[in-house]
């Protein structure tokens, strides 16, 4: 049976969309506040799945967390004439909204609670961003903060891409404590064969949780036709993995 994160990217393989090495990604990153609470937060920009190139309006995905608490909320909404509306997600319901005009170097606009009305100031400053729509951009060690969480810890990718990589991987993933918000362990991916977080169309949820007890996770792979996934076990107060491979459609 196959993954259901994966559904969309095997969509987009049957209809033969990915005629080129090139991704679909395009990440920018942000820190600031809403109202005084600090925030770091992280958009995708999806700008040609069917070839529309265009188009006046995006979908858009997104991640963020409140600084405090450190733990990251789903975020999905759309791009059109320069200005971004963001949901809040929670629960599979609409909880606030984010809006703002796009920017790559600042955002200001409103965050609003659905439920009770409540209006914050939203004030981001750019901090970084990755592009990986055309095989000639290249960059080292963009950190993008992860969908998925455990009780205590919360990750980071790491991304990078040079001239010889046909797209976009995860060199590393920071395992972070949340009630410190110190880095716990870091995991390197670099002498792997193959590439690392970059199959599942959003960027973020490359790393899925196999179990929240016991702190089991799967990390998808660009091998096979549709991907793959490799799992971290936690043992002895640590993450560890054997590295083997699930190829999806083999299992």
């Amino acid at each position: 049976m196959l993954k259901k994160s994966v559904l969309l990217t095997i969509l987009f393989l049957t209809f033969g969309i990915t005629e080129t090495y090139a991704g679909w990604y395009k990440c920018y990153n942000y820190k600031g506040t809403i109202g005084k609470h600090p925030i770091t937060l992280s958009i995708q920009i999806t700008e040609d799945y069917f070839g529309e190139k265009d188009k006046k309006e995006f979908n858009l995905n997104g991640v963020y967390k409140y600084d405090k608490y450190n733990n990251p909320i789903k975020l999905e909404g759309i791009l059109k004439n320069n200005k971004i509306q963001l949901y809040e997600i929670y629960n599979d319901k609409n909880t606030a909204v984010l809006e703002f005009n796009f920017s790559e170097n600042k955002l200001i606009g409103t965050w609003k609670n659905l439920q009770n009305k409540k209006i914050l100031p939203l004030e981001l400053k750019y901090t970084s961003s990755l592009n990986d729509t055309s095989d000639v951009h290249t960059f080292e060690n963009v950190e993008i903060l992860q969908l998925n969480s455990l009780k205590d810890y919360y990750f980071i990718g790491v991304y990078s891409k040079t001239k010889d990589d046909q797209r976009v991987r995860m060199k590393e993933l920071k395992i972070i404590n949340k009630q410190n918000d110190l880095v716990f362990q870091v995991l390197n991916f670099n002498n792997l064969e193959y590439a690392v977080g970059n199959v599942v169309t959003i960027i973020y949820q490359n790393i899925e949780v196999n179990d929240f007890i016991n702190k089991k996770l799967d990390i998808w792979c660009d091998v096979g036709r549709m991907g793959g996934w490799f799992t971290i076990n936690y043992h002895k107060n640590k993450f560890i993995s054997n590295y083997k491979l699930n190829i999806d459609g083999q299992n």
